[in-house]
């Protein structure tokens, strides 16, 4: 199962505490190998939503440009 959670960060920001909400995704464990492996790189998120009346998809990909060698 994965789940999305919430969590709250303040910053300092023109002299006044500013406070935002940062998100994450809980993975399973079975994927942490995987993650690991990806955990370094910047990737762009495509977010994709679809309902019916009995389930609801969310679909994320993550997309990444790979360096050509030189």
């Amino acid at each position: 199962m994965v789940r999305f959670q919430r969590r709250w960060a303040s910053k300092r920001y023109k002299g006044k505490r500013r406070r935002y909400p940062i998100y994450s995704v809980n993975f399973p464990t079975e994927l942490n190998e995987k993650v690991e492996a990806k955990r370094q790189k910047d990737y762009t998120l495509n977010w994709t939503e679809q309902e019916t009346d009995r389930e609801e998809v969310i679909t994320l990909t993550f997309t990444r440009t790979k360096q050509q060698p030189l």
